[in-house]
């Protein structure tokens, strides 16, 4: 593993469990949709496509940080970071479009995992700024 993507795996290694709850309530909530409407198996692969965008998108927006950090140069760090931007969401809407349009997925939960590391940074700052304010 190169040094470079260390902390971002770390980062994405200390929200697992919280991810693995976010999933379990995504797939219960799955499982209910088809008890009443039929199975649908395009739900859970939306699933498991959106976590590995997830995935590989958390990494790639830390390696490019770290990389934006060592570069110690504005307007280079700024030009890297639109064009990781860009071509990160390029890159997935184009998977996304892909497997949308041959029928193997379902775009409401493909969707659905890549806003998980933000709900999960949400709760960690809030819990994390509700015990500091305790402490004072």
């Amino acid at each position: 593993m190169n040094r470079k993507s260390i902390q971002a795996l770390t980062e994405l290694k200390a929200m697992l469990p919280y991810i693995a709850a976010f999933n379990a309530a995504a797939v219960a909530v799955c499982s209910v949709v088809c008890v009443f409407f039929g199975f649908e198996w395009r739900l859970f692969t939306g699933l498991a496509v959106g976590n590995a965008l997830m995935a590989a998108n958390f990494l790639l927006i830390g390696m490019t940080v770290e990389k934006i950090i060592r570069v110690r140069d504005f307007r280079r760090g700024q030009i890297l970071g639109g064009a990781s931007y860009g071509l990160r969401y390029a890159g997935m809407f184009a998977v996304l479009a892909i497997l949308l349009s041959l029928g193997l997925i379902s775009p409401f939960t493909a969707v659905i995992p890549l806003f998980f590391p933000k709900i999960y940074y949400t709760f960690f700052y809030v819990r994390r700024e509700a015990r500091h304010g305790k402490d004072e």
